[in-house]
C-alpha cells in the first residue's frame, strides 16, 4: 500500500492541496467521487460549492478526465479495428486503465490531495 501512496504522490499538487478547507473535504468529498465515476457530472461539486478551492479542483479534474476518455475512447476505436491487438485493447487495457484512475481519483479525493491527471491535468482550468 505504501507503493501505491508513493506512486500517487508524484501526481500531488501540494501548493493546491494547502488551499483546501478541511470542512470542505467531509462535506463535499461524494460530489466528487460521483464526479470521477461519472465524469459526465464533472460539473457536480463546483455546483455544490462555488467558492470552494477543493470542489473547484476536483470539477475541473473531472472535465479534464471526461475529455480525455473521449479522446482515448476515438483512439480504442481506431485500434479496435487490428483484430488480436484492437480486442485486447477494448477488452482488457481500457477498461482497466479507467478503474485504476477513477480509484486513485477517489482515494484522493477522500484523502483531500490534489492529484493531477498525468500530462494533461494542469492544462487548463475551466472553474
Amino acid at each position: 500500500m505504501d507503493q501505491l501512496e508513493n506512486i500517487l504522490e508524484q501526481f500531488n499538487d501540494i501548493d493546491t492541496e494547502r488551499t483546501f478547507d478541511d470542512n470542505d473535504i467531509s462535506k463535499d468529498s461524494v460530489f466528487a467521487i460521483f464526479a470521477y465515476l461519472l465524469p459526465v457530472l464533472f460539473f457536480l461539486p463546483y455546483v455544490c460549492d462555488k467558492n470552494s478551492a477543493y470542489c473547484k479542483f476536483h470539477s475541473n479534474q473531472s472535465f479534464l478526465w471526461l475529455v480525455t476518455l473521449i479522446v482515448i475512447s476515438i483512439l480504442c476505436g481506431i485500434i479496435g479495428i487490428i483484430p488480436v491487438i484492437g480486442f485486447i485493447v477494448m477488452r482488457l487495457l481500457f477498461p482497466i486503465t479507467i478503474l485504476a484512475v477513477d480509484v486513485a481519483f477517489i482515494i484522493g479525493s477522500l484523502k483531500g490531495k490534489a492529484y493531477r491527471l498525468p500530462f494533461v491535468g494542469s492544462l487548463f482550468n475551466v472553474f
